[in-house]
C-alpha cells in the first residue's frame, strides 16, 4: 500500500475517532480504487474497534435445457447483496451443442454478450470489475434450431461488506 493511502486511512481513522458522528465524505474517496477504499474503511473499523472488512466468495452455477422455441433461458444469476460491493471474477459458459446454441450475458442491466455462438466451453475473466449492491449478473442461452440443448454456466466472484 502506498504512503498516500496509508496517510489517508490514518487521517480518516483519527477523524472518526474524535468525531464519531461524522462520516467519510464521498469526495475523499472519489477516484481512489476499490482496494484502497476498502483499506481506508478497514482502518476506520479497526480504529473504532470493529471487525475488518469481510469477503464472501460467490459461486452461482446453473444448468438446464433450452426450450426449443428460440427464447432465452436463464442459466445462472448473481444479485449482489445491498450494502455490499460485488467483485466479479469470471463467467464460464458451456453447451451440449455449440453450433446451435447462443448465449447472452447481462451485467448491471447492460448486455455485454448477446446472440453469441461459442466454438467450445469459454471462460471470461474480469479482474477488478465492481458491481454495486442491488445490481445483478445474468447468463442466458437459447437454441437456434428448434432443438433442446443442455447448457451450463457459472459466475464466480466475491461480495465485500462496506
Amino acid at each position: 500500500m502506498d504512503t498516500e493511502t496509508l496517510q489517508l486511512g490514518a487521517s480518516i481513522a483519527l477523524l472518526m475517532k474524535y468525531y464519531p458522528d461524522s462520516h467519510v465524505p464521498e469526495s475523499i474517496l472519489k477516484g481512489v480504487n476499490l482496494a484502497k477504499q476498502l483499506f481506508v474503511l478497514e482502518a476506520i473499523d479497526r480504529e473504532a474497534g470493529g471487525e475488518p472488512v469481510l469477503e464472501d466468495p460467490i459461486i452461482e452455477f446453473g444448468t438446464g435445457a433450452t426450450d426449443g422455441a428460440g427464447t432465452y433461458y436463464e442459466i445462472a444469476k448473481w444479485s449482489v447483496t445491498k450494502g455490499k460491493v460485488g467483485i466479479l471474477n469470471k463467467i464460464e459458459l458451456a453447451a451440449s451443442d455449440y453450433v446451435n446454441t447462443q448465449f447472452q450475458v447481462t451485467i448491471n442491466g447492460k448486455k455485454k454478450l448477446t446472440n453469441q455462438a461459442l466454438p467450445n466451453a469459454t471462460t471470461f475473466t474480469f479482474p477488478d470489475v465492481q458491481i454495486r449492491g442491488g445490481q445483478e449478473i445474468l447468463i442466458e442461452a437459447k437454441d437456434t434450431d428448434s432443438s433442446a440443448n443442455t447448457v451450463w454456466g457459472d459466475i464466480t466472484g466475491k461480495e465485500i461488506a462496506v
